[in-house]
């Protein structure tokens, strides 16, 4: 059987790159062995083998009974900056794969926060040379899983070939033209982004990935609450950065129904419910941690890592959504989320109207 990764390299060789709009400075499978700097590189191998290791061992509840061929995550070296995640099948293989440029700028902005000294204090974290060290690969690490999540529900849930972007099947997740969505697409990235919260807090909160990011921390000791709700503020501090970075479009009211993903201030909003409701399933924090002082005091804290610019484009966003137009469109997304669910096409999240 040929191996997933020489399938990926022929797939974007000979298919992708003169094929799909937007792949063209695609390269090949991405060699690690090459990433600079190394320390990178060799996160990125541990990444790779413990995604693709968890998603050898998926059970069919895991995947909802949907029937699909194996997974493998893999990387795609590009020659001109294309930042990316596609999922798509091909060949006998279910693929998850990022582009080099997005997990360079993911592990720029894991960087910046973990050598904040706002963030840090946050997390009650001493900002030692090895410490912040720790802090930067446990922030790239929520970030890269909560992406990966994200494309892997595109799989689970069937939102793979319903929206034709390059090519039948290939989900693309930043189109090169941002306005060729629509209010039901970005109701399926709301679904994606939910089922990647559980999935993320799932691990690093009840899971495998739980003492691995306290040692990072330094904060193994903890007693179990406090740990709960250490995790769960890195957490935050990286979806929010991973949503501001990705995303720092100005709104348009003429334009806002045809984007492909939600805006920013949405995502997270969004992003808030889910894990509220997975933290009561869990048993995790109380409902108390997530009043609005604890997180405008998270949202100010990755604030404080960007430069004026982001800042007022991020006042500009509530602004927006606090007013009348602002809430018509809140109240159409969640409508329409609201019947993917009912179509069996989302998770159910609770109180979304």
């Amino acid at each position: 059987m040929t191996p997933p990764e020489v399938i990926l390299d022929r797939w974007v060789k000979s298919h992708a790159r003169p094929r799909v709009r937007g792949c063209k400075g695609y390269v090949g499978k991405l060699n690690l062995d090459e990433v600079d700097p190394p320390p990178l590189g060799s996160l990125l191998s541990f990444v790779q083998e413990t995604m693709n290791t968890a998603l050898r061992a998926e059970s069919a509840n895991a995947s909802g009974g949907v029937d699909h061929p194996p997974f493998h995550f893999d990387y795609i070296q590009v020659s001109d900056g294309t930042k990316n995640a596609h999922a798509f099948q091909h060949d006998g293989c279910s693929f998850i794969v990022v582009t080099q440029p997005l997990i360079e700028l993911l592990w720029a902005v894991s960087g910046r926060l973990a050598r904040s000294p706002r963030i840090l204090q946050l997390l009650g974290v001493k900002g030692t040379a090895a410490r912040t060290e720790g802090v930067h690969a446990l922030f790239f690490q929520l970030q890269l899983t909560f992406l990966v999540s994200h494309e892997y529900t595109h799989h689970v849930h069937r939102h793979c070939g319903r929206d034709q972007i390059g090519e039948a099947g290939l989900w693309t997740e930043f189109a090169k033209e941002e306005l060729d969505g629509a209010i039901d697409r970005q109701a399926r990235e709301l679904d994606a982004d939910a089922y990647a919260i559980y999935l993320v807090l799932s691990n690093f909160i009840r899971g495998g990935g739980r003492k691995g990011a306290l040692v990072q921390l330094g904060r193994q000791h903890l007693p179990d609450i406090d740990a709960d709700s250490l995790i769960l503020t890195c957490f935050f501090v990286a979806v929010i950065a991973f949503f501001g970075e990705l995303w720092p479009e100005d709104i348009r009211v003429d334009s806002i129904w045809q984007l492909t993903h939600p805006p920013a201030p949405v995502r997270i909003d969004f992003a808030i419910r889910v894990a509220r409701m997975w933290s009561g399933q869990n048993e995790c924090v109380s409902e108390s941690w997530f009043g609005a002082e604890r997180l405008q005091e998270i949202f100010e804290a990755v604030l404080s890592t960007y430069a004026g610019a982001m800042r007022q484009g991020w006042d500009a966003h509530v602004a927006f959504f606090r007013g009348e137009e602002g809430i018509k469109y809140n109240r159409r997304l969640l409508d329409s989320f609201d019947t993917l669910r009912k179509m069996g096409g989302a998770m159910v999240v609770a109180s979304t109207t």
